[in-house]
Parts: C-alpha cells; sequence; structure tokens
C-alpha cells in the first residue's frame, strides 16, 4: 500500500492511502512510543482489535496537529481520484 500524509486547504490532517482495506476504519490510533499510526477496522460483530498499521513514523508536527485536532481525515483514492472520505478520532496510546 502506498500512503501519504497531507494538510487539506482547510488544514485538516489528512492520510492518503491506495488500497481498499477489507472493512471500514472505526478510529486513527497513534502509537506514543515508536510514533507510528494504524487504521483499525470497525468489524461488524467483533470486538478484536485489527488494523493496517503503517511503516514509517510520522513527523512531530504533523503529530502536534493531530494532537491540536483530535481527528484526522482519512481517504482512499482510485485511479487518482477520491472514492472514500472519513473523519476518524485519533487515539493516542502507550504500548
Amino acid at each position: 500500500m502506498d500512503a501519504g500524509i497531507v494538510s487539506l486547504i482547510d488544514g485538516s490532517p489528512c492520510i492518503v492511502y491506495d488500497e481498499k482495506l477489507p472493512y471500514d476504519i472505526g478510529y486513527v490510533e497513534f502509537n506514543e512510543e515508536n510514533h507510528q499510526i494504524t487504521l483499525v477496522y470497525d468489524i461488524p460483530g467483533s470486538s478484536e482489535k485489527k488494523g493496517y498499521e503503517f511503516e514509517y513514523p510520522l513527523d512531530r508536527p504533523f503529530v502536534n496537529l493531530l494532537r491540536q485536532r483530535g481527528n484526522v481525515v482519512v481517504t482512499f483514492i482510485k485511479d487518482k481520484q477520491v472514492v472514500d472520505i472519513n473523519i476518524c478520532i485519533v487515539r493516542f496510546v502507550s504500548v
């Protein structure tokens, strides 16, 4: 999966990715220790936490923006077109 971090015209932080996920995103989790984010799935009928963890850490300015806003726009792009766009809560965790 290719992904990127952008800021929208209104200043909203946005995670953009190009692969369809198996489930809708319930929330975004930020790991305080390794500065990585996970798109946590909203799996119907399940309480198990599963998701897609990105392999790269976020830079501090973007993390500060997430802390200030408390949410992030998450966008799936296919064939250079926005297919799905959601605003998700960011949960900060220390593991």
